[in-house]
């Protein structure tokens, strides 16, 4: 074999390392739009909530991180923008599991968050 044909099959496997990596590297975990409120997580859905189911307000969101990076602290979301009014949602049953409604700043759509369950290991 001469030189180019060595070089080149060096640069093959180089390349094929490279992209083997990359790929391994780069496969993150999808993180769920969420709101932690309470100690609690909450799955933030697109389902609107009517105006007669707004309960009285909790707060608001005080920290929005990074869509890819998991909330952990109180009222934190890595979908919701700072200033999100939180609401209880009135409920005709009481549950432990009550969901709860969240309003963002510029928007007039209520919109229902859901208690996330624990997976159990």
């Amino acid at each position: 074999m001469n030189k180019k044909a060595i070089f080149f099959i060096l640069a093959i496997c180089l390349l094929l390392i490279a992209s083997i990596t990359y790929i391994i590297c780069n496969k993150r975990e999808q993180v769920p739009p969420i709101l932690v409120w309470d100690e609690q997580e909450y799955y933030v859905t697109d389902e609107p909530a009517k105006v007669e189911e707004v309960g009285q307000k909790l707060g608001e969101v005080t920290k929005k991180i990074e869509l890819s990076k998991k909330p952990t602290q109180n009222s934190e979301s890595n979908t919701l923008q700072e200033k999100t009014e939180v609401f209880e949602m009135i409920v005709e049953e009481e549950d432990e599991r009550s969901p709860i409604i969240v309003k963002e700043p510029n928007s007039e759509e209520y919109r229902v968050a859901r208690l996330m369950l624990k997976q159990v290991l």
